[in-house]
């Protein structure tokens, strides 16, 4: 089992390389066969969506508060288990710090 803290230039590069399409069909109008998008299957069976992780806000908050910045990025936590390859993952995973961690429990 290994933890990976992910960070993706956006979501759908994330869903790139996490999930596939499966039960996608080409259309065929000659033989009367229409087109059908497919379904998202994951690639891992533990996939946590972080999303777009903020700064920190000062604390005590200012009068008005400062607008939130975002971190660069699109970030995803995944387990991976006996039997599945963390190998794409690799060029995606970060050390969490400085960015908030959620961890797996």
């Amino acid at each position: 089992m290994i933890d990976l803290y992910l960070k993706f230039a956006d979501e759908a590069e994330a869903k790139s390389i996490l999930y596939r399409i499966e039960g996608a069909v080409e259309a065929d109008p000659d033989n009367g066969i229409d087109a059908v998008e497919g379904y998202e299957v994951a690639n891992f069976a533990n996939i946590d969506t972080i999303g777009i992780i903020y700064e920190p806000q000062p604390d005590p908050l200012p009068e008005p508060p400062p607008e939130p910045v975002p971190y660069d990025g699109f970030f995803v936590n995944v387990r991976v288990v006996s039997g599945e390859d963390s190998a794409p993952l690799e060029p995606f995973s970060i050390d969490p710090q400085p960015y908030p961690m959620r961890v797996w429990g």
